[in-house]
């Protein structure tokens, strides 16, 4: 007989081990089961931003997007203090967002855009601006509340955790999913109480047995990344502008990101790189090196049509956390709120609903 309190989960990015772990704090017996190796995943290809105030600012219902963003930010805390991963939300550096004032608006302008969604932040002073380096007509401001993870370490801590704290790991691509089974390329089955497909743009192909899975649409994005210590003064930033994002890591700094709608290759494409390239000089800051050393990395996120992710229970009676588009990172550990609730019987977080994928 197979247990109830048995989850068999697909995907090793930050939604599949943010329920995965969830589950096993809730004394499930949990199978995490993925294709890719953790550092291969888009998940840790990606930047690791917490950031809700900046992913609203240029959606097309801020203060929806904001709203939503906030609340599933609100599932990181406790789900950070319980890996022991507190420190870093807690020495976040406030993430800036830099304009051009030639063109855009006036400081006090773009901080009441920021006020109006329920941020806090201040405009910056010009000296503090060109700490970091940049200059007029450059003007920027900060936003607390913001965080940025290391994502590929951060990613292998949690694989390390899961698998300490008795999680069974099976590096492998699955075929077919049930409700209460996966069937492996291979040939094996694995058998469990649940099942819960976690596994971004991926998850499209389990579309005939599980039917909300119809709708993700995949997103395809180029980054560039550059190995080496960056600037004391912009360590831990992210800095988000018009033009894209930089973010300054322990050794690593990243530049992005491109959105090709309907794009699921990995093929890196020179065109869209020197564009990345040019967008990135509109606000490189002076003590970032010249842009020909980067490396360029391309991942694919999955997206729905409504661009809001899908979480809970499909009507095939098999569990989903898909179609974060660029908001894994905000989303997991709400994902796995949620999920884990429904496993377990007990009432999911408010606003769950907004998730269903049954909506599709």
């Amino acid at each position: 007989m197979i247990s109830s309190f048995s989850l068999i989960v697909i995907g090793g990015g930050i939604t599949g081990l943010s329920v995965a772990l969830r589950a096993l704090d809730y004394g499930l017996a949990v199978t995490l089961i993925a294709k890719d190796r953790v550092e291969d995943t888009t998940s840790a290809l990606s930047a690791g931003m917490i950031a809700p105030a900046m992913e609203a600012l240029t959606e097309p219902q801020p203060d929806l997007s904001y709203a939503r963003y906030v609340a599933a930010q609100k599932h990181w805390p406790v789900f950070a203090a319980d890996l022991g991963l507190s420190e870093i939300l807690e020495m976040a550096q406030p993430a800036v967002w830099v304009w051009s004032s030639e063109a855009g608006p006036s400081p006090d302008e773009m901080m009441a855009r920021f006020t109006a969604l329920g941020a806090k932040g201040q405009v910056m002073a010009e000296d503090d601006l060109a700490r970091l380096g940049f200059q007029a007509p450059l003007q920027g401001i900060e936003i607390i509340g913001e965080w940025l993870m290391a994502a590929a370490p951060v990613l292998a801590f949690m694989k390390t955790q899961f698998e300490a704290r008795g999680g069974r790991w099976i590096d492998a691509e699955v075929a077919q999913v049930a409700p209460r089974s996966v069937v492996l390329s291979d040939g094996r089955i694995c058998e469990a109480g649940h099942v819960a497909v976690c596994a971004g743009y991926g998850a499209a192909a389990f579309a005939e047995a599980v039917p909300s899975l119809k709708a993700l649409m995949p997103i395809k994005g180029h980054l560039l990344d550059r190995e080496g210590r960056s600037d004391p003064a912009l360590a831990g930033r992210m800095v988000r502008s018009p033009w894209g994002y930089w973010v300054f890591l322990d050794g690593l700094t990243k530049f992005g990101a491109t959105m090709q709608a309907g794009r699921a290759d990995a093929a890196v494409e020179p065109g869209v790189i020197d564009s990345l390239k040019d967008k990135a000089r509109k606000f490189t800051p002076s003590t970032v090196a010249a842009l020909e050393g980067v490396t360029p990395r391309v991942g694919v996120r999955a997206a729905t049509p409504d661009h809001w992710p899908m979480i809970g229970r499909d009507a095939s009676g098999v569990y989903v956390a898909t179609g974060m588009r660029r908001n894994g990172w905000i989303y997991g550990p709400y994902a796995a709120s949620v999920l884990t609730a429904l496993i377990t019987g007990q009432e999911p977080p408010e606003g769950a609903e907004a998730y269903a994928p049954q909506r599709f």
